[in-house]
């Protein structure tokens, strides 16, 4: 049951921190669908790509980024954003690349918010809070850590994801009963589990196989049954599976990582948590200010967006194409 236990509290990080965040699984604990698809969704795409990255040794920070890219790409074939966009609501835009493909869905969303969000950062706090995570991946120092550009990635990130959350929520109410009970359960969950020997970063063989048969399932019920009409022609779903290739071939070009048994913590486990509660208290105040009709708040509570296609196009730029092609590591 340790186990089990383990794993519940691995897919409410997965889900809870881009999805709650983001505003899209506001009042998740009442919400059938987030039982049904986003959990899953979230928890399934986390554990198998860590078990691929694990297996195959690709643990470097340009393969991890690459996988949180395969990871967002699902926005593609299962909500459709990346190439339809948000129809009928306030989601922000910024324009296209060609008819199927908007600059913030792309750049912004997969290249940054999934690839760091989605991925990066769930697993930033397992590798401080649970010591076999912290072996086998890289230190989550580039977050966590102590030195000044450690803090300075805090700050910013704080920032930008609390003034996207309380944009995403502007009725103060509703932010509160979805930020409070997943704080709650993080923080309750790893008090009982912190000192267990089931957090083991892999899956095993049957748990392999149901995940992704469960992934697969979504997958293709989410193909005909959610957003139809958003489904672009021929050439973009080629285009869509290219960067899928070209994903792979960089992902598979990196090389091989041995874990260290020796890495140690440089910051307490109490961080991650006084940090989510730092973004929660920005978000508040943004949820507040806007909902109050304050100007200001809905005016800067929009640079995020825009900062987001510049942090993925300059992260992809970085960690895939310098790192991880030129100087390969």
């Amino acid at each position: 049951m340790t186990r089990v236990g383990f794993l519940l509290w691995v897919a409410l990080l997965a889900f809870g921190l881009p999805e709650v965040i983001a505003g899209t699984g506001a009042g998740w604990l009442t919400r059938p669908d987030v039982y049904i698809l986003g959990i899953p969704l979230y928890a399934l795409h986390f554990l198998l790509l860590c078990h691929f990255a694990l297996k195959t040794k690709r643990t470097s920070w340009p393969a991890l980024f690459l996988l949180g890219v395969v990871f967002g790409l699902y926005e593609t074939w299962i909500t459709k954003v990346v190439w339809a966009g948000y129809p009928g609501s306030d989601g922000f835009s910024m324009g296209s690349f060609g008819p199927w493909f908007g600059v913030h869905e792309t750049v912004g969303l997969i290249l940054f918010y999934h690839a760091v969000t989605s991925f990066l950062l769930p697993l930033a706090v397992l590798t401080r809070l649970f010591p076999a995570y912290a072996a086998a991946f890289p230190a989550p120092d580039w977050i966590f850590g102590t030195t000044r550009w450690a803090v300075a990635r805090r700050v910013v990130l704080a920032l930008v994801w609390g003034l996207i959350s309380g944009h995403n929520m502007p009725d103060p109410r509703l932010y509160l009963i979805s930020w409070m009970p997943m704080l709650a359960l993080l923080v309750f969950g790893y008090m009982l589990l912190k000192n267990t020997p089931a957090a083991r970063p892999t899956l095993g063989r049957f748990g392999l196989w149901f995940a992704g048969l469960w992934l697969a399932i979504i997958y293709i019920g989410s193909w005909f049954v959610l957003r139809t009409e958003g489904i672009p022609p021929a050439p973009a779903l080629a285009i869509t599976l290219g960067l899928y290739f070209v994903s792979a071939l960089l992902i598979w070009w990196q090389p091989k990582r041995v874990p260290d048994a020796r890495v140690t913590a440089t910051a307490t486990a109490r961080m991650p948590f006084i940090w989510l509660l730092i973004v929660f208290f920005i978000g508040l105040v943004t949820s507040i200010g806007i909902s109050a009709g304050i100007g200001i708040f809905s005016s800067v509570a929009v640079l995020p967006f825009v900062g987001m296609v510049a942090l993925g196009a300059g992260l992809f730029l970085w960690l895939a194409v310098w790192r991880g092609l030129i100087r390969r590591g």
